[in-house]
C-alpha cells in the first residue's frame, strides 16, 4: 500500500459548504456501487447524484465539518456530530469520504485516527451493511486503534429510512489518549 505525505484534516468554514456539497455527489456515486439496487439509491433522471444538505454542519454548534487535503489538493471530507444510537455516545463520524485517487494510500486511516484523537469520549461509526469495503476498512482501523477493545452490532437507525439497518462500531478512546500522553 502506498503512503502519501502531507495529509491534512482542516476545519471547514461556511465558505467551504459548497465544496463539501459538491464532493458529496461523488460520495453518493461511490456508495451507489454497493447500494445502487436498493430503493432510494437509483441514478436520478438528470444523471446528477444528490446528497443530503450538509448546511447544518456549518450552522449548529454540535457538528464539525472537516476538509481532507493531500498537499494542496482536496482529497475528501469528514463530518462529525453527536448523534448516536446510544445515549452515552459523545462523538459520531456521520460522513466520511476520500476521493477515489486517494483510496488505498493510507489517507483514510490517517484521517480517521486524527479525528478520533481530536475528541475524547465514546465514539460511534455507522456503516451500511452492503458497503463491504467500508465495513472491512472500519473494522480493521477501529480494531487496530482500540487494540480490539470495541463493540460491533447491527442496529436500526432512525436517520435513514432507506438504509435503517447499520453496523454500529462503538468504542471509548479516553484511556487510549491518556496512555499516549504518558
Amino acid at each position: 500500500m502506498q503512503h502519501l505525505e502531507n495529509i491534512q484534516v482542516i476545519p471547514a468554514t461556511l465558505d467551504d459548504y459548497s465544496v463539501i456539497q459538491n464532493m458529496a455527489r461523488f460520495y453518493v456515486y461511490d456508495i451507489s456501487r454497493f447500494c445502487g439496487f436498493t430503493p432510494g439509491w437509483e441514478c436520478p433522471a438528470d444523471g446528477l447524484f444528490e446528497c443530503f444538505d450538509f448546511k447544518k454542519y456549518f450552522e449548529e454548534p454540535t457538528r464539525w465539518p472537516y476538509l481532507i487535503k493531500v498537499g494542496d489538493e482536496l482529497a475528501g471530507f469528514v463530518l462529525v456530530n453527536r448523534v448516536g444510537t446510544l445515549i452515552t455516545t459523545d462523538w459520531n463520524i456521520a460522513e466520511f469520504f476520500v476521493l477515489a485517487k486517494f483510496q488505498g494510500k493510507n489517507v483514510a486511516r490517517q484521517v480517521a485516527i486524527e479525528i478520533w484523537n481530536k475528541f475524547a469520549g465514546n465514539w460511534e461509526v455507522s456503516v451500511i451493511p452492503k458497503n463491504i469495503p467500508a465495513l472491512k476498512f472500519w473494522r480493521k482501523i477501529i480494531s487496530s486503534y482500540t487494540n480490539h477493545n470495541y463493540t460491533e452490532e447491527i442496529k436500526t437507525v432512525t436517520y435513514d429510512k432507506h438504509q435503517s439497518n447499520r453496523f454500529i462500531f462503538s468504542f471509548n478512546n479516553i484511556n487510549l489518549l491518556r496512555n499516549r500522553e504518558l
